[in-house]
């Protein structure tokens, strides 16, 4: 059945589960009293707090912006969308802070690829992680060491809540084949933090929904949306590993283009998931022919292996080893909000100050142009010109301050927004 979450309206929960048949022992499926409690849980709205400080964010984002209603900038739209669309991902401070200064990696491949099955055996997490998902049910899934096992749910309004495995696994499976919806519509992300992770804490995981390969006799729309779903989160991600199940033989043309529309900036990791479905001989030829279809692409890859989750053994030179141990000696950090404010910022400074040295220059070429110049009408004509840049450098000079004093204010906001989450 359809279900839309709506903030400013109480939901009849009851009324979800009218005229249901329940039968499995998953207490969030057999107990539609405990079906309420969790929906209830992780629908809850923002905190007033939350909103307060989102709102001031963004007003000063809107104020910074109206320093240009008379002087102009290169990409001024660009960087008014980017500053927004962080503004917007602030609500996603609770999985912002788990994550803030750690390498993220993330799955890619098609539906079925074995991706969650291989992430629980790689990271040492054990069947901590739903695997089989159907992609209406996958929620992007972060792992990380943590001294205790804990899960936490991320709703799209701002607030976490702890659940049980129980409760993930509910939400991952039976939920959307019993009740007919979905958990996305309103969670945003899942954290799992595991005593038992195996690899280096600065490494957090970053299981994404898989896509589906475009058929036209297919539901175009929600192979469309299944797509996105995938780009969404793999198109942010510090690095890719890409999985594809090795009874498809090979790297498919679909899986090629998918890769490149990422526009990774870092080298990414292939791996032939399943392998010990195929003999030794057959496993070399499949990663061989695959080295040779990627060489011809424009993607940057670090390197194609294949790998055994049943018999936890990789088919290689240990190539998967070699790539977690590249992503923790690099430098890229894109999961850090903060930092990427920064980065805004900076490349913003850059343009103002671009465009200063731009006005100075035009100013000085008419000048020149105009003490050569023995003919009035063009003078007059180029002086006003002259005048015209001469006001822009100096509205821009004027502008650069202020730019910087609200920057300012606006980084002052975000550390007071990170402080009051943490005394919460």
């Amino acid at each position: 059945m359809p279900f839309d979450v709506v903030q400013d309206e109480e939901l009849d929960l009851e009324d979800l589960f009218e005229d249901i048949s329940i039968s499995d022992s998953n207490m969030y499926i057999a107990n539609e009293d405990k079906a309420v409690e969790l929906i209830s849980e992780l629908i809850k709205n923002q905190t007033n707090t939350s909103i307060y400080f989102q709102k001031r964010i963004e007003n000063r984002i809107n104020k910074l912006f109206s320093l240009f209603s008379e002087v102009s900038i290169e990409n001024e739209m660009i960087f008014y969308e980017r500053f927004m669309d962080l503004c917007s991902r602030l609500s996603e401070r609770q999985k912002i802070q788990k994550i803030q200064d750690k390498v993220v990696i993330s799955f890619g491949g098609k539906v079925s690829a074995g991706k969650s099955k291989f992430i629980n055996t790689i990271s040492g997490i054990g069947d901590k992680l739903p695997v089989d998902q159907k992609t209406t049910t996958a929620i992007p899934t972060y792992i990380i060491k943590a001294t205790k096992d804990m899960i936490y749910a991320n709703s799209m309004y701002g607030y976490s809540s702890i659940i049980s495995p129980e409760a993930l696994n509910a939400m991952a499976h039976e939920f959307d084949n019993v009740y007919g919806f979905g958990f996305p519509s309103f969670v945003d992300s899942i954290i799992i933090e595991s005593n038992d992770y195996a690899l280096s804490d600065q490494i957090a995981l970053l299981d994404t929904p898989g896509y589906t390969k475009y058929d036209e006799k297919s539901d175009s729309k929600m192979v469309i949306s299944d797509r996105q779903k995938a780009y969404d989160q793999l198109s942010v991600s510090d690095y890719l590993i890409w999985l594809i199940d090795i009874d498809s033989g090979a790297i498919t043309e679909d899986d090629i283009q998918f890769i490149e529309s990422l526009r990774i900036k870092t080298p990414i990791l292939i791996v032939f998931t399943k392998a010990d479905l195929k003999s030794d001989k057959e496993i070399k030829q499949i990663i061989e022919v695959a080295k040779e279809t990627v060489s011809q692409t424009t993607i940057e890859c670090f390197g194609v292996t294949a790998y055994s989750a049943n018999l936890q053994k990789e088919y290689g030179n240990n190539v998967i080893k070699q790539f977690l141990n590249y992503t923790v000696s690099g430098s890229v950090r894109n999961s850090d909000i903060i930092a990427e404010f920064k980065h805004v910022e900076n490349d913003m400074r850059e343009a103002i100050i671009k465009a200063i040295n731009q006005a100075k220059s035009t100013a000085n070429g008419l000048f020149t142009y105009i003490s050569k110049s023995d003919k009035i009408l063009e003078i007059r004509s180029l002086a006003m010109l002259w005048g015209k840049a001469n006001q822009d450098g100096y509205e821009l000079d004027k502008l650069l301050k202020s730019y910087d004093g609200l920057i300012r204010e606006i980084n002052i906001e975000i550390s007071k927004y990170f402080r009051e989450e943490e005394s919460v």
